[in-house]
């Protein structure tokens, strides 16, 4: 009551303030910025998620956009030269300086470049090192103008750039690729620009190009130094201009234009088909102008299509669900796409051999709300849906990271939009919205809906016949020239649980050892374990568990098993169905999935704190009340034929198919998803199979940590949780015992490809006793490869993109470690690379590099020092300790386990994972 209270009166502050001024949206009052006199912009905000940690973002205002011909890939050539050698760290020192001190390539040391603008990010720097913070600013004062750009590094990075090429030109990106060069950019300087450029000119452009594109477009004028966390504002600002003001502004540079995308006014048609693409997708797309618009204008536009968005969607999800819908889906979206051009986009999947009903059907919709807007009950659902995820939002503002904040600054410094500060913004967001009308929603689609300039196409499989222009430009006439009736509403006022439910006892309390929780027995035997944090503030978190899952199913119920829970989520609670339920809740902040897995049934599930009581709602309805709608079952099959339809066309399924026969050594309940597995679905099975797994709440334990109440919580839970019945069972899972067969198996895969390119995942799996320090040792031999792999494989030898290697050791349904290598490469390459995995693993079981364990150490005690204050990682703990009984381990505890794994144990872990694995070893490569 009392955060309502303070609500209401900042919502009457700000309304007043606006109506007094409404020339100009205040900026962020916390962030300081300034211009240093060479150009340079900088933005520093402190911030405290996470605690003592920093992120660096520099920014630069310049993309492929701005290359010559004889460039085309050399902007986002030169992103990845930023991490091979600057002026102050030769070579990879920088790299080796900041993965000393914990900080993860990849994850928080990245770049990217897009068509008008590049960014690189140092995030979650440690503020206690001082000499770290002035390091990681000189980094950033090397990338604005003193890379090294030496010829044998240049020449080490084309073979990357080639397999990042390689491994982004799958088939949906082709198709996808076409639509965007030859339709929505055609005729642009941005249609000849694609970021990541010509492997042409990746492989044979002079060094000079090179260096002649960051002389003319790094320089401080377009570039702003970006710094949120931990850290004293003044002092920070101090020094970046210490740092980044000496940086001097060369003359006679070339002018940093501004590129425009010319309107036609035209209907334009493109097919993008691809024999290795599986289902089929329609696109209808209206390209507009960037609107001009500041202040509180833009404020208002972004706010009204959200509602818009909101609404629209809504609409589509509720006819879609229905059979006689010729559409699978629909999805809109009004966006930018680059800088002069948004676009409003309706993205269609059809049911089968439907492309043109589904199409009509789509664009009848848009008609319609386009010509009459929204009825009132759909506007106030969208109004209080929008102001409670904002209020929320709000009430967590302490939990926004540094990251995400540093993302808002640089969209800022891109496009000078409004940056306001988060308490101002939401408040006005809630004021505002009271006053949206459907003349406002009409007069916006006014603005953003037109009858010319639009693209439509079809992606999809060029060994299938599509419809074509003319039959798709008479569909649009048809629809156009139609008056449709206005949309109607359905609402339902029946309450989401009718029956008057009472609070059950509890029959035994116990502490939880190492944590400030209890667990609680109710009188009908399902646990209830509370732990209040004070994370996240407005946020509690839901996992619940019952051993046994798919492991007690005959092997015919296996398919229907795993299509029940969302046959189930598809078809509603109660006496509600799904588009009901959704309608009913609307507002709400509520998130709950069921699950059931190969040893175990789950819940999970969240919600912010005043709307708990709909969560338990939720629980007590999916044991009590599942629906099972026959529509929904008849749409699930129709998804699971395309996404099969799909999966045929990809070729990694297939080896992915292979080598889950193979990890299993065939076994016969081994499920691949295929034409037999969607035959085997049906319907009274599914109901068998979640009657069976959901019954029986006294074998379920529930976990709820976060900001909460805990007597109003232990309340709820007597009161729903204690109403479900029991049945008086104990289960257990069954351990079927899937392992690969003895020594080594090789699975070799050959196919015809359009790119070609071979995928490799080789995966070591053996018995291990399991025990925190194992899993230690064991988690920091995965980590020590994937150091190892990304130096040979991606470095020295340019052979792939990126390698992913990790090792994990388990004790559920029995003590046993996994080591999996996986990258996709050059075919050319694969018996070399494959021999360079295997040769690695067995190097380390004689030579552990002390550097390289020690960033490991540092980054695995980073890493937890930052999750520690994280509803996440605490229900994780939590749920490990209460379902399998494993310790819970404190932050000094972990920290000293880490520190105390020496070299010999690191070589003693390799030792054993190399000579004591079963290994499948499987390979995909193409025909030719």
């Amino acid at each position: 009551m009392r955060i309502r209270k303070i609500t209401g009166l900042l919502l009457l502050v700000v309304a007043g303030l606006n109506a007094q001024s409404r020339d100009k949206v205040p900026f962020d009052p916390a962030v300081r910025q300034g211009v240093l006199p060479n150009g340079m912009k900088y933005y520093i905000k402190h911030n405290e998620e996470p605690k003592e940690r920093a992120s660096f973002y520099f920014a630069q205002n310049v993309g492929s956009v701005l290359e010559k011909e004889s460039q085309r890939g050399l902007a986002h050539f030169l992103e990845h030269m930023a991490f091979n050698g600057l002026d102050h760290f030769p070579e990879k020192s920088m790299m080796e300086y900041l993965e000393k001190n914990g900080i993860t390539f990849g994850s928080e040391i990245n770049a990217f470049t897009s068509f008008d603008e590049t960014v690189y990010n140092i995030s979650k720097v440690p503020v206690t090192n001082e000499k770290l913070l002035d390091s990681t600013l000189l980094v950033l004062h090397d990338w604005s103008g003193y890379l090294s750009l030496t010829e044998e590094e240049i020449d080490v990075e084309r073979g990357v750039i080639n397999e990042e090429w390689r491994t982004g030109n799958t088939p949906g990106f082709r198709v996808a690729e076409k639509v965007y060069t030859e339709g929505v950019m055609k005729g642009s300087v941005y249609a000849d620009r694609m970021p990541i450029g010509l492997m042409s000119v990746v492989n044979n452009f002079k060094y000079d190009e090179l260096r002649d594109y960051y002389k003319w477009w790094y320089r401080p004028d377009q570039q702003a130094v970006i710094v949120v966390g931990d850290i004293d504002v003044d002092v920070m600002e101090a020094k970046i201009k210490e740092v980044f003001s000496p940086i001097p502004l060369k003359k006679d540079l070339p002018e940093r234009k501004d590129f425009d995308i010319a309107l036609d006014g035209d209907i334009h048609f493109i097919k993008s088909l691809d024999k290795e693409v599986g289902t089929t997708s329609i696109e209808f797309i209206i390209r507009n102008k960037v609107k001009d618009l500041r202040g509180y204008e833009y404020l208002d536009d972004q706010l009204i299509k959200n509602v818009v968005s909101y609404i629209l969607n809504n609409r589509y999800k509720e006819q879609t669900v229905k059979k006689e819908c010729p559409a699978l889906s629909v999805g809109y979206s009004y966006s930018n796409f680059v800088r002069p051009l948004d676009i409003m986009g309706l993205y269609i999947q059809p049911k089968t051999d439907m492309e043109l009903e589904s199409f009509e059907f789509a664009l009848t919709e848009l008609l319609r709300f386009v010509r009459h807007g929204v009825t009132e009950s759909e506007l106030q659902r969208a109004k209080l849906s929008i102001k409670n995820s904002n209020l929320s939002y709000l009430k967590n503002k302490d939990k926004i990271s540094s990251d995400t904040y540093a993302q808002r600054l640089y969209q800022h410094y891109f496009t000078g939009n409004p940056l306001p500060d988060i308490t101002w913004h939401v408040n006005y967001v809630a004021d505002r919205l009271e006053t949206i009308t459907n003349a406002d929603i009409l007069d916006y689609m006014g603005t953003v809906y037109k009858e010319e300039d639009i693209l439509m196409a079809v992606k999809g499989s060029s060994e299938k016949p599509h419809p074509g222009k003319d039959e798709f430009v008479q569909r649009f006439k048809k629809v156009t020239a139609l008056d449709p009736e206005p949309y109607t509403d359905s609402t339902d006022d029946t309450p989401l649980i009718a029956a008057g439910l009472k609070e059950q006892p509890v029959v035994k309390t116990t502490g939880i050892t190492g944590l400030d929780a209890r667990q609680y027995e109710l009188a009908n035997g399902a646990k209830v374990v509370i732990f209040p944090t004070p994370y996240d503030k407005d946020e509690i978190y839901m996992v619940a568990y019952s051993p046994g899952g798919n492991s007690l199913l005959d092997k015919d119920l296996l398919p229907s098993a795993g299509e029940a829970t969302g046959v189930a989520a598809q078809s509603g609670l109660g006496s509600f169905d799904a588009i009901a339920l959704n309608k009913k809740l609307a507002g709400t902040s509520t998130s709950l999935g069921l699950s059931i897995d190969e040893l175990s049934e789950s819940l999970s599930g969240n919600s912010t704190k005043s709307d708990i009581e709909v969560l338990f709602q939720k629980i007590y309805l999916s044991f009590e009340a599942p629906r099972f709608e026959e529509e929904a079952y008849d749409l699930t099959l129709e998804r699971i034929a395309k996404n099969l339809e799909q999966k045929q066309k990809n070729k990694k399924s297939i080896l992915e198919d292979s080598m889950s026969m193979a990890l299993t050594t065939h076994h016969k309940r081994t499920q691949l998803f295929n034409r037999e597995y969607l035959d085997r679905v049906d319907l009274e099975k599914i109901k068998k199979v979640y009657a069976d797994r959901f019954r029986g709440i006294d074998d379920f334990t529930f976990v709820f940590v976060g900001d909460i109440d805990e007597q109003q919580l232990l309340g709820l839970a007597q009161k729903y949780i204690g109403n479900i019945k029991a049945e008086k069972r104990t289960e257990t899972y069954i351990d079927h015992k899937y392992r690969p067969a003895k020594g080594k198996t090789v699975v070799r895969v050959t196919e015809d490809m359009e790119t070609p390119q071979a995928t490799v995942n080789i995966i070591y799996k053996g018995s291990m006793p399991y025990t925190f320090e194992n899993s230690m040792k064991v988690s920091m031999v995965g980590q020590l490869l994937q150091k190892n792999y990304h130096d040979i494989i991606r470095e020295e030898e340019g052979g792939s993109y990126g390698v992913g290697a990790w090792a994990s050791l388990g004790d559920i349904p029995r003590p046993q470690y996994t080591l999996s290598v996986s990258f996709d490469c050059n075919p050319d390459m694969v018996d070399r690379l494959v021999e360079v995995v295997y040769a690695e693993v067995n190097k380390l079981g004689e030579t552990v590099d002390a550097k390289k364990l020690r960033e490991v150490k540092e980054s695995m005690i980073k890493g937890m020092k930052e999750a520690v204050d994280n509803n996440g990682y605490w229900i994780n703990v939590l749920t490990s300790h209460v379902f399998y009984g494993r310790k819970i381990h404190t932050l000094e505890e972990y920290i000293e386990t880490v520190n105390r794994i020496s070299m010999d144990d690191i070589r003693e872990m390799a030792r054993t994972i190399s000579g004591n694995a079963d290994v499948v070893e499987g390979v995909l490569v193409p025909k030719s």
